[in-house]
């Protein structure tokens, strides 16, 4: 069973990657089936059940609260995966963001290359290593939205979905230090695993490295 701190934590990376990549099919199917349920005139909503209509300003105060609970002094990173190599840090005042070296136990890091307006497209970084009560597998992504739309993964649970797939993916390596992690790992692309697996497409790996500094609380 999960505990509720991994919980929270895939909580907060789909946030992370929902901030980056725009409006979902599933939001528009519920806009939907929102609009054809609605009351005639004769049945009318009472005003008291309507939500407010600032939705979007609840989503950021969620946020919000929950990268509180991980508020960190800053943190790093630079990843190189096969010839390129992408830098990442923690902007001041991101509501996402974060960099803490000691999360239960293990290292997790949720990194951007760009500001603290999560509205503007960024490439992000997601690190999740384990130790202590995090016990998860290690886990490494580049989700890539300035110059691409691609997206970086090291994670061997992808064999719990598509156990064909050649053998070596993930996490190779690890080590943490203090307030760094640094490692090596075979990284797939996402997208060339739905193409592979349906038989359209070769899939596309890449060896890398990783190394993540945390700032000291």
């Amino acid at each position: 069973m999960q505990r509720p701190h991994v919980l929270i934590m895939v909580g907060l990376i789909a946030l992370v990657l929902a901030a980056c990549g725009g409006t979902s099919d599933e939001s528009s199917s519920d806009t939907a089936a929102s609009s054809s349920t609605s009351p005639s005139s004769d049945q009318a909503a009472d005003p008291a059940d309507v939500p407010d209509a600032g939705s979007d300003d609840q989503t950021v105060s969620t946020v919000g609260s929950i990268g509180d609970h991980f508020d960190t002094a800053g943190g790093t990173a630079t990843v190189t995966i096969g010839d390129e190599t992408w830098e990442f840090a923690l902007p001041e005042g991101h509501l996402i963001a974060n960099c803490d070296a000691d999360f239960f136990g293990g290292f997790v890091a949720i990194l951007t290359s760009g500001t603290a307006d999560i509205s503007i497209p960024a490439d992000t970084l997601i690190v999740m290593l384990p130790g202590g009560d995090v016990t998860d597998p290690p886990t490494v992504r580049v989700k890539l939205a300035v110059g691409s739309d691609a997206e970086w993964i090291a994670d061997e649970t992808i064999y719990e979905q598509y156990p064909d797939l050649p053998a070596g993916l993930g996490v190779t390596s690890f080590s943490i230090d203090g307030t760094t992690a640094s490692g090596s790992a075979m990284f797939f692309e996402q997208e060339s695993v739905y193409q592979f697996s349906a038989g359209n497409g070769d899939l596309v790996v890449a060896d890398g490295t990783f190394t993540v500094t945390c700032a000291a609380e």
